[in-house]
Parts: C-alpha cells; structure tokens; sequence
C-alpha cells in the first residue's frame, strides 16, 4: 500500500505495535522520497485480516495458543482427516463476510491435512472450521468477545470458544465464554461447576487455570497434558527405564560374582544339588 502524507507520520512504539498489530506501508515524502514504515491495525483491520498483517501478540496469548494447538494437534495426530490450525486467514468465500484469522481452528473432514496451505479458502477446501478458539487481545477484547460471535455464527461455525485472562481491580481474572450454533443462532455455554466448557465436537471441556490453559476429556476425565508436560512424563519415563535397566544389570553382575566364588569352590554353579540322580 502507498500512501502519501503532508507530514511525516507519527512513529508508533514497539509496545503499541505489539498491542495493536501492525502492517507495512509505503511512504512518499513531499520530497518524492520512499520507504517503508510500520503502521498499527485499526479495529476492522484486526477484524478482518490481509495477508501481510501482522496480528497482536503477549506471552498470555502466545502461551496460551501454542498450548492449545499442540494439544488438539496430538489428540488428532492419528486421524489424518483432522486438521488443527492457527494463525491462518480463512477465506469464507460468503458475500459480505470478511477473512478472519482465528488463533486455532479445528477442521474435520480434511482431504489433505498435511498440504502446505498459506490460507484456507472454505470454498476450494470443500469444508469449514467446525470450532474456533480465540484468545483475546487486551486492545481488541469487544472484536473477540461481541463482534466475532456474529461473524462465526453467519459462517456456520457450530462452536467458538473465548479465553480470556484480564487484569481486574488489582488481580487477575480467568474467564471462558462459549457458543454453540442452534438453527444459525449462537446459543451461549455455561461453565460447569469446575468453570469449564464443554466443546462438543472434540468431547472436551476447556478451561483456564491461574492464567494457563486447561483441557479434559469428557468421557475420561483424564486431562490432556501440554507440550511441557508432555517433556516431564517422557522424562519420569526415560528414567523409569534407565533405573530398570540398572537394576537388572546390578542383579546379572551379583549372579555373575555368585558363579565365580562358587567356581572357586569347586561347585558347579549350574547344577541343582535338589536333584536326585538315580542309579541306572
């Protein structure tokens, strides 16, 4: 995009990039002089992406949808018609309906989950997010929280589910909000008594917990480990294995010690002094 400006336009902060997003924009000068400069999203730019913008970020938000993408991304791993995704512009192909860029999706019904896509056009895909999952950005909390609710439901989304984690008369608040599409209408969810949600089309229920995000699967109620997590248990594993491993060494080099002390002897370590030998 090239615009020109009367004046040289007011430089924004790192802090209120990262807090705003951001894309690129070309510059003339009065001069005729050209460069590129960073300038913040607006509202309905947030809403409704280009390729080329670039999204708010913060350590909640990155955390907090890393962990729920590696998490769905294992759950589904050996069903290879099951996609999840973040941080791609989905292109509804619906007149009057803006991209959006969920941070994760869940898609079923895939033909090809592993081809490389730099969008997904619902169109050419044959099939549509069936949940999304946005975390809020602190700048954009009514775009995430009010105006997404009726951009999903208009695109057929069954499920959208909301995290958020805001700072609240001096401490901070963990809050889920979740809708679910009955006859084209989002119809809210209630959290249950552990302020959880249930998503019905992963049999999950999904929460936040001190600021870190918290899944359990319905039927088990076996919560489903974080990539972190993941590390300590294969950890606890490995060692598990090398102790054993240890163990039957120790045991095989005591047996060993044992034959060579009763070799000394003149015994014959593998004969069975219980065994009765008969006369022919």
């Amino acid at each position: 995009m090239t615009t020109t400006f009367p004046t040289p336009p007011i430089a924004a902060s790192s802090d209120e990039l990262a807090e705003r997003g951001w894309k690129m924009e070309r510059w003339i000068d009065a001069d005729g002089n050209e460069r590129l400069i960073q300038v913040p999203l607006t509202p309905e730019e947030f809403l409704h992406p280009e390729e080329g913008y670039h999204l708010p970020s913060n350590t909640f938000h990155d955390r907090v949808s890393s962990n729920l993408k590696d998490m769905l991304r294992r759950r589904y791993s050996a069903q290879p018609d099951v996609g999840v995704f973040g941080d791609l512009l989905i292109q509804w192909g619906i007149e009057g309906l803006g991209n959006h860029c969920p941070d994760v999706f869940v898609v079923f019904g895939l033909r090809d989950r592993e081809q490389q896509r730099e969008s997904f056009p619902v169109l050419a895909e044959g099939v549509k997010p069936s949940l999304i999952l946005e975390v809020v950005s602190p700048r954009y909390r009514k775009e995430d929280r009010q105006d997404k609710v009726w951009d999903y439901a208009r695109a057929g989304v069954k499920e959208y589910i909301i995290f958020d984690h805001r700072w609240q008369r001096g401490v901070w608040i963990d809050e889920i909000l979740g809708y679910r599409l009955k006859q084209g209408i989002y119809l809210p969810l209630t959290p249950d008594e552990e302020g959880l949600i249930l998503s019905e089309q992963t049999g999950l229920r999904m929460g936040l917990q001190e600021g870190r995000v918290l899944l359990v699967d319905a039927q088990t109620g076996e919560k489903v480990p974080t990539a972190q997590e993941w590390e300590a248990i294969a950890l606890q594993e490995r060692q598990r294995a090398d102790q054993e491993r240890q163990r039957a060494d120790q045991e095989r080099e005591r047996a060993e010690r044992l034959a060579q002390r009763l070799q000394a002897l003149g015994v014959d370590p593998d004969h069975d002094p219980n065994q009765m030998v008969k006369d022919p």
